[in-house]
């Protein structure tokens, strides 16, 4: 046998049969096949990648509702601690006046860091290629 009979897989006689036409037909066919199956894995991949991603969400979200109720009684500790110098309702009203101070900066902060100019490198190129163009087409 020569090396370039070895080096190509056996085909069989009714391969060797078909023309032309018929190889492609029978490729394409192939072809069609593994695209569809290969599309149904990646369907299926994705519907139990987004199933454990949703799991994971909801787990956390109910980590953070815990803590959240973890603070809350930290927090009412702290009034509980605060009555050994001051009566329980002046203890609750400055632990509220405090976290309502913290709250109100935090949210300016995050107001401020907002976006004010909405994509704006966007705007630009968009700009800049119509500009272009115009240049082009006069």
């Amino acid at each position: 046998m020569s090396s370039a009979q070895t080096s190509h897989a056996p085909i069989d006689f009714e391969t060797q049969s078909l023309s032309t036409r018929q190889l492609l037909t029978r490729l394409l066919e192939t072809v069609s096949l593994l695209v569809t199956k290969e599309v149904e894995l990646a369907r299926a991949e994705l519907k139990a990648d987004l199933t454990a991603e949703l799991d994971m969400v909801k787990l956390l979200v109910a980590a953070g509702v815990v803590a959240v109720f973890g603070v809350t009684m930290l927090l009412v500790s702290a009034v509980f601690a605060l009555t050994i110098w001051m009566p329980g309702w002046l203890a609750a009203l400055g632990v509220a006046v405090l976290l309502l101070a913290i709250g109100g900066v935090l949210a300016l902060v995050g107001w401020k860091r907002g976006v004010s100019a909405p994509l704006a490198v966007t705007r630009k190129t968009v700009k800049e290629d119509v500009q272009w163009a115009r240049e082009r087409l006069a």
